[in-house]
């Protein structure tokens, strides 16, 4: 089936310089307050997970949940000062280590390998929500929904961290398999490009007045240009992240 042509032009929606947007991102962001949320749905090889490590160098207290067993990508939390644990008992001080990587893979292919992965992610889930005063980073947080069965945990996560001043910065590279409030919660979302039907009409879900502009605008971005939309303030801009 073929897509409808979009009747509004992306250029409607302001093109901004990266530089002027982290800074405009990050006023808003102290004018919020703490307990804000941040989604970003991309394809792989999009720039999601990269985009998302640039803009966590704005936070001081940072926990990244990883769950693939290797990805290049892990390496620029380590060059950015990352410690990386494995277990909730090497979990240090963020007064010595604030922002860390908990590195949390599956050892296998079998249901009991995925259990015991969920088994350790809830427990990562609980200690920053215990902790608080955090900003936490899931960069695929369709596998945590849809292949661990973490669906109650991550729906009650999304809406009770705020009470522990905890953000949840979230990726997925398929929105469709991504729990709702990824979409609703949030006060920013970053969307890169797709031409993918269920893809757009996912947007619909996101907590903002107009959410048809953000589905024709996402249909026509370059490929690596991102629509970033405040739901808060019903504000729209189109930036272009470097590449790291």
């Amino acid at each position: 089936m073929v897509l409808k042509a979009p009747d509004v032009d992306k250029r409607t929606v302001p093109e901004v310089g990266w530089d002027e947007f982290q800074v405009r991102f990050f006023q808003d962001w102290d004018n919020g307050g703490e307990g804000q949320h941040v989604s970003g749905v991309g394809r792989t090889r999009s720039g999601k997970t990269t985009t998302m490590i640039q803009m966590l160098d704005g936070r001081k207290h940072v926990v990244t949940l990883l769950t693939k067993r290797k990805d290049p990508l892990y390496a620029k939390f380590r060059q950015r000062g990352y410690k990386t644990v494995t277990d909730i008992g090497e979990w240090p001080s963020k007064d010595w280590h604030p922002k860390i990587a908990i590195h949390c893979p599956t050892e296998g292919l079998t249901r009991q390998s995925a259990i015991r992965q969920g088994n350790l992610i809830r427990r990562v889930l609980d200690e920053v929500w215990s902790r608080g005063d955090l900003d936490l980073f899931i960069d695929e947080i369709s596998e945590l929904h849809d292949l661990l069965g973490l669906e109650t945990e991550l729906r009650t996560f999304y809406k009770e961290a705020g009470s522990s001043n905890v953000s949840v910065w979230a990726g997925t590279q398929k929105g469709v398999r991504a729990p709702r409030e990824m979409y609703d919660q949030p006060r920013f979302l970053f969307f890169w490009p797709t031409r993918n039907r269920d893809e757009l009409k996912r947007i619909a879900d996101m907590n903002a007045s107009d959410p048809e502009l953000a589905r024709q605008v996402v249909s026509q971005l370059d490929r690596y240009e991102v629509l970033v939309v405040d739901a808060w303030e019903d504000v729209m801009v189109r930036v272009r992240p470097p590449k790291l």
